[in-house]
């Protein structure tokens, strides 16, 4: 069993989005991405404030870290100019106290809180040092040369029509929730190896929550969809 004060939590977040420009402050349903990101964190049932951190370098976001009297680590330029490492990137793996890390996408923000909340207490419980949050795929996959990838264990005529019902279960990475051990990252290991079983474990998540923001085009049909489920539920 992992303890709780031994993980990092915290949120990586710049302002020089290319593909949505400004995209962690432009107007978001009435807020803005990275306030529902954090707002969230700071509701959360498990997380200790205290170990909860954003990872920034604009004035901008570190005004916002100072409103919510939230810690912050301070990114160099270079975490963001590419190509860029994993060591470069979260430059902050050999300069915080903690054993273990969850980082949290302020780009879902159809993620609800109580999915974050489960995720860590997975993490604190499950053997693997890393946890990645993936929903489950029901299709089939080829790769370039049309071969199929994953199995099928159904007859030649269900194989014929493509029914799925008899299609391996494949996992598509949720690019909301990620944890992992803060010294792999000298190592370029981010949660695990993914060549050994369990190395990450897999956290199953709703597909509906795993919505992530990209394009411009996104970023408008996240907001529709957040009003709505705003509407009818607190996210």
């Amino acid at each position: 069993m992992k303890n709780i004060n031994d993980i990092f939590f915290y949120i990586q977040a710049r302002t020089q989005s290319s593909r949505v420009p400004n995209k962690m402050l432009k107007p978001f349903a009435d807020s803005t991405l990275i306030e529902i990101a954090i707002e969230k964190i700071l509701n959360s049932s498990t997380i200790p404030k205290e170990n909860f951190y954003l990872s920034i370098m604009d004035d901008e976001l570190i005004e916002i870290a100072n409103k919510y009297k939230i810690k912050y680590f301070l990114r160099s330029s270079s975490s963001v100019q590419e190509p860029v490492t994993l060591p470069v990137v979260f430059e902050w793996h050999d300069k915080i106290p903690y054993k273990y890390y969850v980082n949290i996408n302020s780009c879902s923000p159809l993620l609800k809180i109580e999915t974050i909340d489960k995720f860590v207490e997975k993490f604190l419980s499950c053997e693997s040092n890393g946890l990645f949050g993936v929903f489950e795929k029901k299709t089939f996959l080829f790769n370039s040369e049309g071969e199929m990838l994953n199995k099928f264990f159904g007859s030649k005529e269900h194989l014929a029509t493509l029914e799925t019902k008899f299609v391996e279960t494949c996992y598509e990475a949720a690019h909301s929730l990620y944890a992992g051990l803060v010294s792999d990252i000298k190592e370029h290991i981010y949660m695990g190896s993914f060549t050994k079983s369990n190395d990450p474990e897999f956290f199953i998540m709703d597909e509906n929550q795993c919505f992530d923001i990209d394009w411009p085009w996104q970023f408008e049909l996240a907001e529709k969809l957040y009003s709505h489920e705003k509407q009818i539920q607190n996210i």
